[in-house]
């Protein structure tokens, strides 16, 4: 009798440890998140130029962002801008890699100004930003136990904006030439990114929510949610 129970808690506790690692490793993994701070939005290169002086904090900002900062000058300001939305599909190829990609949205509202004879600013228009992501994904994992993990993630990829203006009331739209030029500069494709040095995930061996922080154009910090299966 004490052998039956023996072999049975045994083969009970291999069961269990079996299904458990099976958790583990799992092979895809399907999250949404939303982040903020990305270089989509103005602001990056004021702030640090305000932190660190003008001309360091510019060619920082520059080196920090790959150049890729919102080409915006003085006769643009950004009224307003949501979330990146990203979903990501990852597998798993190795035990502490995983390979995919993601797509992403984020929009952004600005204000076009033009300059009168007298040197001064009035505003001309207002642009709508839509900006599309496609980047192909991996996903580095530091640890992975069965309620928590760390990892490391890099992302490369093309954005697509698309921009579009109303112009302001008493404007002409072909009055100001130098806002319909900078509306069409803002469209096309350009290189896109996303560098987390670091995330960490909670929850069941399926079901986690996840923070990241890092730089690109999924945000700064990003908050959002996985299912492994």
């Amino acid at each position: 009798m004490r052998t039956i129970k023996f072999f049975s808690l045994t083969a009970l506790m291999l069961l269990m440890s079996s299904s458990t690692m099976a958790q583990l490793d799992s092979k895809s993994e399907l999250s949404f998140s939303v982040g903020g701070e990305t270089p989509n939005q103005t602001g990056i290169i004021d702030g640090m130029a305000e932190a660190f002086g003008s001309a360091f904090g510019k060619m920082l900002s520059t080196i920090i962002t790959l150049g890729q900062v919102d080409l915006t000058d003085k006769n643009r300001t950004e009224d307003s801008y949501t979330p990146t939305f990203s979903i990501q599909y990852l597998y798993r190829v190795a035990p502490t890699l995983k390979v995919g990609g993601l797509i992403a949205y984020q929009q952004t509202s600005s204000t076009l100004e033009v300059e009168d004879t007298n040197g001064s600013y009035h505003e001309a228009a207002k642009a709508t930003n839509n900006y599309f992501i496609v980047m192909p994904t991996a996903k580095h994992i530091w640890s992975e136990k069965k309620n928590t993990g760390f990892y490391s993630k890099l992302a490369a990829g093309i954005c697509i904006a698309d921009n579009s203006a109303k112009m302001a009331d008493g404007v002409k739209e072909d009055t100001p030439g130098e806002v319909t030029n900078r509306i069409k500069s803002g469209k096309g494709t350009r290189f896109a990114y996303q560098i987390s040095a670091i995330g960490f995930e909670a929850g069941t061996s399926h079901l986690r929510a996840f923070i990241e922080l890092g730089y690109g154009f999924q945000g700064f910090a990003q908050l959002g949610a996985s299912y492994k299966f």
